[in-house]
């Protein structure tokens, strides 16, 4: 015969009846409060942000939400971030456009679109980029490039990778004549510390240049008195030796806008480097005047002396593209003299995209609206006669 189960037993057994109801009912509870959430979150669509729940919640998102909000909503939470900021048409403190045209800001978004990064897929974009680039280096005399290329330099996000880009392109430079002088191998050479001449009005990029690539700062004090900041072009080239990479004239400083004399310190360089035999470049960080500079010279009220790529001893020139009436987009440019044995430093070929490309910029993705604001904004809608 059967026997009953003990009293031990079918208490167990309503333990794990109970237990697994409870689970079960927990089941259900989240389910419907899942379901609960996804209902109010899919009618939170169909309303504007500020009549939605998700207005009386906490929008400093420190990780990301369990669900996404409307497009609208989320792009009314950045709206109303924005509008905490301070009015860009009242910035008079960093040189920057703040003001743009209906096209401009679609050309914008067009750009946005595209990786310039990707040659490959995008060359008609590559090819207004290159051709940007040969204005700008047109406008500063750069030399005619051979067998018809195109001009030798790249957009960048601002002006401050623009410096950083030609510093290592002379940086490089200096380190493989530094090596065939003394007879060092490529590795013995890197434990020589290189070092850069420049006014102490340097903008922050050279900063970021001295601390990211180990250079040392060689830098000389500009006079307010006598030379209206503008650098001693003497004082200057005092400070070279045969571990400079290169001088830095700035033209546009960040206190007064007073332009170094480029031209004296083209004379200075090319006198130290017949003397003591070395090949010490000028870079011209125009930061604030590339795009100025030119057009006063053309008005008749330009600098006692050439500033760019006349001056046999200037090897780069940097630019921001967002400065006096230019582009709204962050965008800076750099051309060098040329390619031999200084861009080539910096160029990196790449060929896993589908075709052979050579990326020229410290970051490999990045839009192509700083390049198609700039074609629109600053060469083709206000060309020559505009800017003088």
């Amino acid at each position: 015969m059967a026997t009953s189960p003990s009293s031990q037993e079918q208490s167990s057994d309503k333990d794990a009846i109970i237990a697994a109801l409870r689970a079960e009912t927990q089941k259900l509870h989240e389910m419907v409060f899942k379901l609960a959430a996804r209902i109010e979150h899919g009618e939170s669509f169909e309303t504007t942000y500020a009549a939605s729940k998700s207005a009386s919640k906490s929008r400093h998102y420190n990780e990301i939400p369990d669900q996404g909000m409307s497009a609208n909503h989320v792009a009314a939470i950045i709206d109303d971030v924005h509008l905490c900021d301070f009015n860009p048409k009242l910035n008079t403190s960093s040189y920057v456009n703040v003001t743009s045209e209906p096209e401009e800001r679609a050309v914008a978004v067009i750009g946005a679109e595209i990786n310039i990064a990707d040659a490959s897929v995008y060359p008609a974009s590559i090819e207004l980029h290159n051709k940007a680039v040969n204005m700008i280096a047109s406008l500063w005399h750069a030399p005619e490039p051979k067998n018809g290329d195109d001009y030798c330099g790249a957009g960048t996000v601002g002006s401050t990778e623009a410096c950083l880009l030609a510093g290592l392109a002379l940086k490089f430079r200096w380190r493989k004549w530094y090596a065939e002088r003394h007879g060092l191998s490529e590795i013995e050479v890197l434990a020589v510390r290189p070092n850069l001449v420049i006014s102490s009005a340097f903008q922050a990029a050279w900063e970021k240049l001295f601390r990211y690539f180990d250079v040392e700062a060689k830098v000389v004090k500009p006079s307010l008195v006598k030379g209206k900041m503008a650098v001693d072009a003497k004082a200057l080239v005092s400070l070279c030796d045969e571990k400079t990479i290169a001088v830095v004239g700035i033209l546009g400083n960040h206190y007064n806008g007073n332009y170094d004399p480029i031209w004296d310190i083209d004379a200075q360089i090319e006198t130290l480097n017949a003397t003591k035999g070395w090949q010490i470049g000028i870079h011209v960080d125009a930061a604030s005047g590339g795009f100025i500079a030119p057009f006063q010279e053309m008005s008749g009220k330009g600098t006692a002396g050439a500033f760019d790529f006349r001056l046999p001893n200037v090897l780069s020139i940097s630019a921001s593209g967002h400065k006096f009436g230019e582009s709204i987009c962050g965008t800076g440019w750099v051309v060098f003299r040329q390619r031999e044995n200084l861009a080539e430093h910096i160029a990196v070929t790449v060929t896993y995209l589908g075709g052979s490309s050579d990326s020229m910029t410290l970051n490999f993705s990045r839009p192509a609206s700083g390049p198609y604001v700039r074609k629109y904004c600053a060469h083709l809608l206000y060309l020559f006669t505009g800017q003088v």
